[in-house]
């Protein structure tokens, strides 16, 4: 006869194993905890706009598949012009279920714009570049993570068949259709009927084709690798000792804050990946692109990376950030 401490424990792991198989229910509180949902983006940006309105200014650059706007801030002085100064683009929220990739580019922004009276650093790179920050570019995947599919990763579309979603980091034109990606609308890795099919990937199509940036760097996880071009594809980039060079500094960088050990390689060295924003940008117009796979370094925790590590992994992307915003004014 078992005793009730054994069937407390039988409950209380059979609900375990029912939440992590089922995830929220439809329909349930869009509560990310520490994490920013898309609402608490959009309300944060526009306070940040309010606070700084002379060196913060927030854009919607477009709407998702649902509609739901997507927004861009950009930080400078005399942040309501366009001056001939080094541009960088950081985008976070590529893929729904990596929720730490939207709050480091968030955290970026709001650092820069606390820190702009009191840092003469910042304020020198905030008056001499224009800083273009996009936090959550796949809202609808992120809402829909944070609601019900706590691992869901690509955006909503309705492909029509039963299944859902389009892998936007495989949606890019440059080498659209490659190795690393799949023609299953099933799959996770699904590119899309075409190039640029989504909304999502067109805002940085754009975005990009608007403006002359120099560097620009995505963010996701997990791994703890610094990545740069190519992806689809073993053979190294033109500019790869460039690139090598840069990955390793930010490696440096991230390390010299808490010791972790981000690794600092080509892309396709983690695996092949065809029509991906950093291979887009590069192959288009020779920009050094780079992707940040964030905290943990693996599968456990993997995407679901908890609360208390949200503020470290900030702290040692920033030097980081700062370097390759620098890098782009010298």
């Amino acid at each position: 006869m078992k005793s009730n401490l054994q069937y407390l424990l039988i409950i209380t792991a059979s609900l375990i194993l029912l939440l992590n198989c089922n995830g929220p229910p439809s329909g349930g509180d869009p509560n990310a905890g520490l994490y920013h949902t898309y609402q608490e983006i959009q309300t944060e940006l526009i306070q940040l706009e309010t606070a700084y309105p002379q060196i913060a200014k927030v854009y919607e650059l477009g709407e998702s598949v649902e509609k739901r706007k997507i927004f861009a801030i950009k930080i400078s002085d005399s942040v309501a012009i366009e001056q001939d100064e080094a541009e960088i683009l950081f985008v976070g929220g590529h893929h729904a279920r990596e929720w730490i990739s939207v709050d480091v580019p968030f955290l970026l922004a709001k650092h820069l714009l606390e820190k702009y009276n009191s840092d003469p650093a910042i304020r020198s790179l905030v008056n001499n570049g224009e800083i273009w920050i996009i936090p959550l570019l796949n809202p609808d995947g992120h809402q829909y993570s944070v609601d019900n599919d706590r691992l869901w990763r690509k955006n909503r579309r309705n492909n029509g068949d039963g299944s859902y979603g389009v892998d936007l980091n495989r949606n890019y034109s440059y080498q659209w259709g490659g190795p690393g990606s799949s023609g299953d609308t099933y799959s996770e890795t699904y590119r899309g009927p075409a190039a640029f099919s989504e909304p999502e990937s067109k805002i940085i199509r754009d975005l990009s084709n608007a403006h002359q940036f120099r560097a620009m760097l995505s963010y996701h996880n997990y791994s703890q690798l610094v990545l740069f071009p190519w992806g689809y594809t073993n053979s190294p980039a033109p500019d790869f000792s460039l690139m090598n060079q840069m990955a390793i500094t930010m490696a440096n960088d991230i390390r010299n804050v808490h010791g972790k050990t981000y690794t600092p390689q080509q892309s396709s060295a983690l695996y092949l990946a065809s029509g991906d924003a950093t291979d887009w940008l590069y192959g288009e117009t020779s920009v050094p692109s780079f992707t940040i796979e964030l905290r943990p370094r693996s599968s456990s925790p993997g995407f679901v990376l908890p609360e208390n590590e949200i503020q470290p992994t900030f702290e040692e992307n920033l030097p980081a950030a700062l370097y390759l915003i620098q890098w782009t004014q010298m």
